[in-house]
């Protein structure tokens, strides 16, 4: 579904200004813009609504380190110092804290197409439900990842589109660690989905 910027300050309690900062800053992916006015679909504002937190976002370094350590309990990444310093704000961080952090959704596009492409999955189609507590299933949405979203739009048979049953988010490589899944869901899932991701992460906290 096509918001506008009323629209979502409305549907999650912010104001009008806070949701026009983050398109500008891209914390919040636009749809498209007609004149002046830059409108986003309902995933990504729903996904930008569960990242909203204090602080500044993690740098890249930080935030790869931070998934290391939710998804296997250790990491090679940084000083010792850097590490002990992150694993003690991991220890008492949230879902939306992480989500804030390691710096939302990012960019994103949703598109309308008639078949499933060879993309990797991420998120809620990627998740094993059953370790959620979640009756498996599949959803009329499926949630890939690319490094380059103008080439897969050249090379898919895809329209974009605010009510389309493809969201595809734009990374520079494909990361299948067990935290991204996880926050991933927690950012994209239903509200169902959503819940038992953010209790999920919040289990692998150090």
């Amino acid at each position: 579904m096509e918001l506008t910027v009323g629209q979502v300050a409305h549907a999650y309690d912010r104001s009008e200004r806070l949701v026009q900062l983050a398109l500008r800053s891209g914390a919040l992916a636009g749809h498209r813009t007609v004149g002046r006015v830059t409108t986003m679909d309902d995933i990504a504002a729903r996904a930008w609504s569960r990242s909203v937190a204090r602080g500044r976002p993690w740098a890249a370094e930080v935030r790869d380190a931070a998934l290391d350590l939710l998804s296997n309990g250790h990491t090679e990444r940084l000083a010792a110092s850097e590490r002990s310093r992150l694993k003690a704000r991991l220890s008492s961080i949230t879902a939306s804290d992480i989500a804030h952090a390691a710096g939302g959704l990012g960019t994103w596009a949703r598109y309308r197409c008639d078949a499933t492409y060879a993309s990797t999955r991420i998120g809620p189609s990627a998740v094993d439900a059953t370790q959620l507590g979640i009756v498996p299933g599949e959803g009329w949405l499926t949630f890939v990842q690319t490094d380059d979203l103008d080439r897969y739009e050249l090379e898919h048979d895809v329209t974009l589109d605010a009510d389309g049953n493809l969201g595809v988010v734009e990374r520079l490589s494909i990361d299948e660690r067990p935290a991204r899944i996880l926050l991933d869901t927690y950012l994209l899932g239903d509200a169902r989905q959503s819940a038992a991701a953010a209790s999920a992460l919040e289990d692998r906290r150090p």
